[in-house]
C-alpha cells in the first residue's frame, strides 16, 4: 500500500504533462538546456579537461625539469674550475716552489693573482677568486681590483673557509658566508697534503638562473639546497619528488639529488590556478555560456508558447465551447503561418455553420409561421376542402362549368397555400400550376382589360424553386401596377441554363412614383414598409434558402413599366 502511494503523485504529475501541451514544450525547452549540458559538462569533466590538465603538468614538470638540469649543469662547470686548480698543477708548483725558499712570499703572491686572474676573471659564474696557504693564511691571494671586500669581510671568510677544509679532503663543498654563496676547496699537493686552500665566488644569480627565470615566470616560490647553501632546516625528505597537486591551491615540483656529493635539490611552488588559468578560464566560459542559454531558452520558450500553444490553446478552448452549444465563436489568429490559416479557416466554418444553422432556424421558423398564419386564417381547412369539392359536384351537376374552374383553382390555391405535402421545393412545372389557377381568379375579375403573356422554355420546366414564388410576384404586379391602372399586360418569362434559373415578371399598368420606388427598396433590403408585404416576404424566404447566392432586382426604370427578375442558383448553399 506505501508503494502504491508513492507512487500515485509520480503517476499523477506525468498524467498533468500528458495532458498539458504547455507542459510538453516547457519539458522539451528544459531537456534541450539539460541535455546538452550534461552532455558537455562530462565530456569536458573528464576528457577534454583532464586532456588540458595533463598536459598543463606535463609542460609544468618539463620546464622545472629543464631549468634544474641547466642549474645543474652550472654547478658541475664551477666544480670543473675548482677542480682545475688543482689538477693543472700550477698553483702546487708555486706553493712548492715557495715552500721550498725558491721564491719570496712577493713573488709567490704575484704568481697566484697571476694564475687567479687568468683562470677565473673571465668566468661569469665567479665574481670573486682567493686563495691562501694553510701555514701563513695571512698570505690572502686574489686579483687585484678583483673584490670590494672590506678587511673585516675578508678575515671572516678567510676563517670560515679554514674551518670548513678541516672536513673537505678532496672534495668541493659550497657554504654561504653572510649573503655570498662560495665554493671552497682544499688545494693538495702530489703527496695528497693540503697545503692551502681556493675560494671562489659564486654569483648565485648566474647559477640558479635558469630556475630564477621559470620562478618569474610562473610567479612561483623557488627553494634551494645545494650543501651548505640555502635552506638547510627544510625537510626535503617529506617532499615526494616530482610534481604534486593538492587540487586547490598549490602545485609543487620537487627534485632531489638523493644526498650525493654537492647535492641540488629544488622545489617550486607554484600558484594552482595561475598554471591552470586556460583551464579556468575554459571553465568560467563554458559557464558563462550555459547561463547565456538560459534566457535565450527562456525566449524560445515564450516564443513557442506565443506562438504554438497559445494558438492551439484558443483553438481547443473555441472547439470545447462550440460543443457547449455556444455558435459562431472565432479565434484570434491571422497570421500567415500554418497555424495563422488554421485559425482563420476555424473561425470561417464556425461563422458559416452558425450562419447554416441560423439560416435553417430562422426558414423553419418562418415555414411554422406561415403554417400558424393559415390555419389561423382558416377554422378548418379540411373543412374548406371538402365543402370545396362539394360545391364543385354540385356546379358539375347543375352544368355551371365556369363556378367549376372557379372552385377548382380555389382547391389548388388553397392546397399550394396550406403546403399540404410539406414541400419546400418544387418543380417551376407545379409551380405554374399555382400560377394558372391564381391567373384564372384574376382574368374572371379584369377580363379583356388584362393580357397575360408566358414566355416559358422546356428546359425550365424541370428547374427547381421554392414553393409559392411565382405566384405572390404576380399577385404582387396587380395590386400595385394592374389594378390602379385598370388593366394592363403581364409577361412571365422563364429561362434556365447550367448555372441558374432566371425569372422575369413584367407589368404595363401604373407607373411607380418616387414614394413607390422606397417602399420597394426597402422591401428589397427585407425592411417592408405599406402594402409590399408580398414581395418583402419573396426577399426574405428566397434569401433564408439561397444566401447571398441569390439575385433580386425591381427595375422602375422603363416609362409605365415595372420588372421584376430573380436570379436562382441550381445549386442550395
Amino acid at each position: 500500500m506505501g508503494k502504491d502511494r508513492g507512487r500515485e503523485p509520480k503517476i499523477r504529475f506525468f498524467g498533468r504533462i500528458r495532458q498539458s501541451l504547455r507542459a510538453q514544450v516547457s519539458l522539451i525547452v528544459l531537456l534541450s538546456y539539460l541535455l546538452p549540458v550534461l552532455l558537455l559538462g562530462v565530456f569536458t569533466g573528464s576528457l577534454l579537461l583532464r586532456r588540458l590538465e595533463d598536459q598543463t603538468r606535463a609542460a609544468v614538470t618539463s620546464g622545472a625539469e629543464q631549468a634544474w638540469t641547466l642549474t645543474e649543469q652550472n654547478v658541475e662547470r664551477t666544480l670543473e674550475l675548482a677542480r682545475d686548480a688543482t689538477y693543472d698543477g700550477e698553483l702546487t708548483d708555486t706553493w712548492q716552489k715557495w715552500n721550498d725558499g725558491a721564491i719570496g712570499d712577493a713573488e709567490y703572491m704575484r704568481l697566484c693573482r697571476n694564475y687567479l686572474e687568468r683562470k677565473y676573471s673571465r668566468e661569469q659564474l665567479i665574481s670573486f677568486a682567493a686563495c691562501f696557504p694553510v701555514k701563513n693564511p695571512e698570505i690572502f691571494m686574489y686579483p687585484r681590483g678583483g673584490t670590494a671586500y672590506s678587511t673585516a669581510e675578508l678575515q671572516d671568510l678567510r676563517e670560515a673557509v679554514l674551518a670548513e677544509g678541516e672536513t673537505l679532503d678532496t672534495r668541493c663543498r659550497f657554504i654561504c658566508v653572510g649573503e655570498r654563496m662560495y665554493l671552497v676547496r682544499n688545494l693538495l699537493s702530489l703527496r695528497m697534503e693540503r697545503y692551502g686552500m681556493l675560494i671562489l665566488e659564486i654569483d648565485s644569480e648566474r647559477l640558479f638562473g635558469p630556475v630564477t627565470e621559470l620562478q618569474r615566470t610562473w610567479d612561483a616560490r623557488a627553494e634551494i639546497h645545494l650543501d651548505a647553501y640555502g635552506d638547510a632546516e627544510a625537510d626535503w625528505n617529506a617532499s615526494a619528488p616530482g610534481l604534486t597537486d593538492d587540487g586547490r591551491e598549490e602545485l609543487v615540483y620537487v627534485r632531489l639529488s638523493g644526498g650525493e656529493e654537492n647535492a641540488l635539490d629544488l622545489r617550486l611552488t607554484m600558484d594552482r590556478r595561475e598554471q591552470y588559468k586556460e583551464i579556468y578560464l575554459f571553465r568560467q566560459r563554458l559557464v558563462i555560456m550555459c547561463l547565456l542559454l538560459i534566457p535565450i531558452l527562456i525566449l524560445i520558450g515564450i516564443y513557442l508558447s506565443k506562438r504554438i500553444v497559445k494558438p492551439i490553446t484558443l483553438l481547443s478552448d473555441a472547439s470545447r465551447r462550440i460543443e457547449e452549444g455556444e455558435l459562431g465563436v472565432t479565434v484570434p489568429l491571422n497570421g500567415g503561418d500554418e497555424l495563422g490559416r488554421l485559425g482563420q479557416s476555424f473561425s470561417h466554418m464556425s461563422l458559416r455553420m452558425k450562419e447554416l444553422i441560423d439560416r435553417t432556424y430562422k426558414e423553419e421558423i418562418e415555414l411554422k409561421n406561415a403554417q400558424i398564419l393559415a390555419l389561423q386564417s382558416r377554422i378548418n381547412p379540411h373543412f374548406i376542402n371538402n365543402a370545396l369539392e362539394d360545391i364543385n359536384w354540385q356546379a358539375r351537376i347543375e352544368g355551371s362549368e365556369s363556378i367549376s374552374s372557379m372552385v377548382t383553382s380555389l382547391s389548388v390555391l388553397l392546397n399550394a397555400s396550406m403546403a399540404k405535402q410539406d414541400r419546400r421545393l418544387v418543380t417551376l412545372r407545379e409551380e405554374m400550376e399555382v400560377a394558372e389557377a391564381y391567373v384564372f381568379f384574376i382574368q374572371q375579375r379584369f377580363g379583356n382589360d388584362l393580357t397575360i403573356i408566358r414566355e416559358i422554355s422546356e428546359k425550365a420546366m424541370d428547374g427547381v424553386l421554392p414553393l409559392l414564388t411565382i405566384q405572390p410576384l404576380l399577385e404582387n404586379a396587380v395590386e400595385h401596377g394592374i389594378a390602379p391602372a385598370g388593366g394592363g399586360t403581364i409577361t412571365l418569362r422563364c429561362g434556365m441554363n447550367d448555372a441558374c434559373m432566371r425569372i422575369e415578371i413584367i407589368n404595363t399598368g401604373k407607373e411607380a412614383g418616387k414614394e413607390d420606388r422606397e417602399r420597394i427598396e426597402a422591401a428589397l433590403n427585407g425592411r417592408p414598409t405599406g402594402n409590399h408585404l408580398g414581395l418583402a416576404n419573396i426577399v426574405n424566404r428566397l434569401r433564408l434558402i439561397y444566401g447571398e447566392a441569390v439575385s433580386i432586382r425591381v427595375d422602375t426604370d422603363q416609362p409605365g413599366q415595372t420588372s421584376v427578375s430573380i436570379v436562382l442558383p441550381r445549386q442550395i448553399q
